[in-house]
């Protein structure tokens, strides 16, 4: 119980309060130590961080053939040819005399309207009227989906729907469309898959892998069924001349949309879209170029839905095209307007026979100068936030605020005062310093790599430190020195940066890279922040924190039972006080209780 003054009329709740700031001083400078721990803390990290990026840059940038031998192509007429060059491309030039067609994908469009009245393309079909109803496209059944994951590979697989009649049902192997068959000659092939009715069993022509997911669909003709159904296949062909099909099943419920949806997710890699103006569907292949054999269409639709109600006809077909041309004097064709000859992109963009078109290869000098400086600049912006950090003023009469002090301030006053408690903390920092030299050393180190070059230095291709050595190690470029050792030895230019092989056969920036990992992993050391380091306790200004925190909470527990004993003190001296009292009104009473 803690008694306020009632005896004494002391303010006691204040006087303890007074006692224990003075008492709670030590405490304060702890909180301080530890912010000004996690400020450090954090300031390495934001060093670490950009040096990561550094690392991770210099992988993709200086260290990459493609970057640093980049070529580009050229043409002599951008109108008629493109060209671009990849960094493997020889310095040589081709001569594109004629180009006779461009490649142009195959396409098919309804003979004519799917219906006399509009489409409503998000009605299902069962409630409009389609012109090829009357041939039988639809049929009442009932429609039965299985989905199996293969466990284990095999070829054969047994179901426990019955499957019915082979003909209306699909297969799906991860999608894939199998032709179906129910029985087979010479062997199936490796996108058949043979069906027994009796026994509802599927064999494959090839074996199914682990996790393979298999879909079958079955319809199953039934008078009292609830769905008319109709089961329709497209197929196309791949370069390999392959065929590549896939079974649409459409039912009385689905919609048009429906189906131009599934005629977009489909395999065979078709776009459609169905025109309400004309009522007619619109199928193309999304490949250009001729894949199917001599008098094949390169689209075939199968099943009355297709054939009957959308008017979908192999005949009708607009035919695909090969790219042709003739190119240094070879006539020859491509399926596809844009191809690669020589490591040479080339794009068609119109015919042409009246002219020659010179596609060429050059050095892509800009780009290789971009790669450069952005690692330059990249290396410069480091340089730049070290030494601002181990240069910085440190002002130690300016503690860090702990809440406390930072409520008895205002926000701008708070905010300048945060500037230079947190000024300094890395002042003349060992690891930093020695860090940043070793870099310096690995930039001006030769290069004495096997490569025939007399490139070994980076002054000899433009870049050297500012002329103010208070820059501490700024790099600055020579763009036309560094232009000109491009076009004269972009190989020595290269190797100068990416060198491989001994420490003094390796490259610059491969140099820099491992002195960057080293560097890294020591400031983890002392900062934490990477991976296997996220935790106090495993770097070495965690575990400082965690001291002070311990320390903290011991003095806490101390404060408070300095504050208890206090309270006991002055309880103590009012219980006193208050017997005098009582025994000075008793003394008074008997004194003058007669009078």
């Amino acid at each position: 119980m803690r008694l306020t003054g009632f005896a004494t009329g002391l303010d006691i709740n204040q006087m303890v309060q007074d006692l224990m700031k003075a008492e709670r001083m030590p405490m304060e400078r702890m909180e301080q130590d530890k912010i000004r721990a996690e400020v450090r803390m954090d300031q390495y990290r934001e060093i670490n961080e950009k040096l990561r990026d550094f690392r991770d840059n210099t992988f993709d940038s200086v260290l990459r053939r493609s970057q640093m031998l980049a070529n580009e192509g050229t043409s002599s007429h951008e109108n008629l040819v493109t060209a671009q060059a990849s960094s493997s491309a020889s310095q040589a030039s081709l001569r594109i005399t004629e180009v006779t067609s461009l490649a142009s994908a195959a396409s098919n469009a309804s003979a004519g309207a799917v219906s006399e009245e509009p489409v409503d393309v998000q009605a299902s079909f069962g409630s409009q009227a389609f012109a090829g109803e009357e041939s039988g496209a639809w049929t009442r059944g009932l429609v039965n989906r299985q989905t199996i994951t293969v466990q284990q590979a095999h070829t054969t697989m047994s179901l426990d729907e019955e499957l019915g009649n082979p003909d209306s049902v699909v297969v799906r192997v991860n999608g894939q469309a199998y032709k179906v068959v129910e029985e087979f000659d010479e062997g199936l092939r490796a996108t058949q898959v043979m069906i027994n009715p009796d026994t509802n069993e599927l064999t494959f022509g090839e074996s199914l892998a682990r996790n393979d997911r298999v879909e079958v669909t079955a319809m199953t003709a039934d008078e009292n069924g609830p769905d008319l159904y109709s089961v329709n296949e497209l197929t196309v062909y791949d370069e390999d001349g392959q065929a590549v099909r896939d079974a649409f099943v459409v039912t009385s419920e689905d919609s048009m949309e429906d189906v131009i949806s599934q005629f977009n997710r489909s395999v065979t890699g078709v776009n459609a879209f169905f025109d309400e103006q004309s009522r007619r569907v619109s199928v193309m292949r999304e490949d250009t170029g001729v894949f199917a054999a001599e008098g094949q269409p390169e689209m075939q639709f199968s099943g009355t839905f297709f054939n009957d109600v959308l008017r979908l006809d192999d005949a009708g077909e607009t035919a695909a095209r090969n790219a042709a041309f003739t190119v240094n004097g070879l006539e020859t064709h491509r399926r596809s307007n844009t191809f690669t000859i020589s490591n040479i992109q080339l794009t068609l963009q119109d015919t042409f026979s009246d002219r020659d078109v010179t596609v060429g290869v050059s050095r892509n000098t800009d780009s290789i100068m971009e790669t450069i400086t952005s690692f330059i600049d990249e290396y410069n912006e480091i340089v730049e936030l070290v030494n601002g950090r181990v240069r910085e003023e440190s002002f130690r009469d300016y503690p860090p605020l702990t809440e406390e002090q930072r409520r008895e301030l205002s926000e701008r006053e708070a905010e300048l005062w945060d500037e230079r408690a947190e000024s300094g903390l890395l002042r003349n920092d060992g690891l930093l310093r020695n860090g940043m030299n070793t870099f310096r050393q690995q930039f001006y180190t030769p290069v004495m790599g096997d490569v025939d070059t007399s490139i070994t230095q980076l002054t000899q291709i433009g870049i050297s430190t500012t002329s103010n050595f208070r820059d501490g190690g700024i790099l600055e470029v020579d763009e036309e020195k560094l232009r000109a050792a491009i076009e004269t030895d972009a190989e020595g230019v290269f190797q100068l940066f990416a060198g491989d092989g001994t420490p003094q056969e390796q490259g610059i920036a491969r140099r820099v890279r491992a002195s960057a990992d080293t560097l890294i992993e020591s400031i983890a050391q002392r900062a934490g922040g990477s991976r296997g380091r996220t935790v106090n306790h495993q770097f070495t200004i965690g575990r400082e924190i965690n001291n002070i925190e311990d320390r903290m909470t011991n003095f806490e527990r101390r404060l408070e039972q300095i504050e208890n004993r206090y309270w006991a003190q002055f309880n103590a001296m009012e219980q006193a006080v208050q017997r005098a009292n009582s025994q000075s009104e008793s003394f008074f009473a008997q004194m003058y209780g007669n009078f």
